[in-house]
């Protein structure tokens, strides 16, 4: 198979797939979609005919919790509200001291190793091929058959659960726990266990946190609830298939790209959505397709300034409502005042620090919330 015919196909064999690229060496980032939840896809970083990094693509938190628990199950390591990328915080927690580099290359094997499984066990997938690599510092760098070699059994297990438990981020839910324990199969050890998961099976949880809670594998897991799936005792749920809370949508209109860039950090580390606008005169149609709750916005902009924009927002019967924040390197008392004049909610100086921006934003979209509220 050309390596071109993989890039440009939608459904591919993808273990080949990946084989092909490393061959010829190339250099990049490929994303594979499971094709039985489409809420879920793996991230393969490679280079130069290595290995580099191999992860999920979402749910980072829940996967990577339940790595670092199989490994070091009595260290703890909190995550706090700015995590989003597993490779980042694990070269934090080396930089911290926390582990050393050798433990630190053992968790990217792991991790690595973990997600290739999965990835393996797909017969057929979408894929995406982009030549950007995105890791800093590369401190793994494996040939395929060294991390593959000893997780071919693993592969095949996961192969065999497939049709009824594609991944470990799906989400199990038991009809009725009595119904279950009629079943001459399963031993009065295994319900005793199930019945103390009921909680977390109430919550609807993945696969990897169920196993976090428990200390066992996620394979051993699923080989557990399999004939339970099969039979349809216990029904599975896509990875996305639980409703999430929308996100509080922010927008940023600013022509610096380096402030976008700072906003953008800082607010979706807090669990914030951010509309970057670089263009002011785009901001009132950009807004009419996707409404925020609160406007941040540049005075100092080519074209049209920040005080004008302001006004013509409050002049638009869809946007009077949306607070605007000022967010400039002015701090003067006549530009606070001529903000509020043109129907600015409040003023911030940049540079900001970033817990001041957090919590302002918090406070404006509490306020919409409960103005919404009945």
């Amino acid at each position: 198979m050309k390596v071109q015919d993989a890039i440009t196909k939608n459904v591919v064999i993808p273990g080949q797939v990946l084989q092909s690229l490393i061959q010829r060496q190339m250099s990049g980032t490929m994303t594979i979609y499971d094709p039985l939840d489409e809420s879920v896809f793996w991230q393969l970083y490679f280079g130069g005919g290595k290995l580099h990094f191999a992860t999920s693509g979402m749910g980072k938190r829940e996967r990577l919790t339940y790595l670092l628990g199989q490994l070091f199950p009595k260290a703890k390591f909190p995550m706090g509200d700015s995590f989003s990328q597993d490779y980042d915080y694990i070269c934090q927690i080396w930089k911290a001291g926390k582990l050393s580099l050798q433990q630190v290359r053992q968790v990217l094997f792991f991790t690595t190793q973990e997600a290739i499984a999965q990835f393996l066990s797909l017969p057929r997938a979408a894929i995406k091929f982009e030549r950007a690599l995105n890791l800093d510092p590369l401190l793994l760098s494996l040939s395929l058959k060294e991390m593959v070699r000893p997780i071919q059994p693993t592969v095949r297990q996961w192969v065999q659960l497939r049709p009824e438990i594609a991944s470990p981020f799906q989400r199990l839910q038991v009809k009725d726990f009595r119904e279950i324990r009629s079943r001459s199969w399963l031993n009065l050890q295994d319900y005793q266990f199930m019945e103390s998961l009921r909680e977390p099976l109430d919550q609807q949880v993945t696969l990897y946190e169920l196993s976090h809670h428990t200390r066992r594998s996620t394979l051993e897991l699923s080989q557990l609830f399999h004939p339970l799936v099969k039979t349809g005792l216990i029904e599975v749920i896509p990875y996305a298939g639980v409703p999430q809370k929308p996100k509080p949508r922010i927008a940023c209109i600013d022509d610096s790209k380096s402030i976008q860039r700072v906003v953008k950090m800082t607010l979706e580390a807090s669990g914030f959505e951010v509309i970057g606008v670089t263009e002011p005169a785009l901001s009132l149609s950009t807004f009419a397709r996707q409404r925020p709750e609160l406007i941040l916005m540049d005075i100092n902009m080519p074209e049209i300034d920040g005080y004008e924009l302001c006004r013509l927002f409050n002049q638009s019967e869809m946007l009077r409502d949306i607070p605007v924040v000022m967010l400039t390197g002015r701090d003067g008392i006549i530009d606070r005042l001529r903000a509020k004049m043109v129907g600015a909610s409040d003023y911030i100086a940049k540079p900001f620090n970033p817990q001041d921006l957090i919590r302002m934003v918090q406070s404006y979209v509490e306020q919409t919330s409960a103005q919404s509220t009945p």
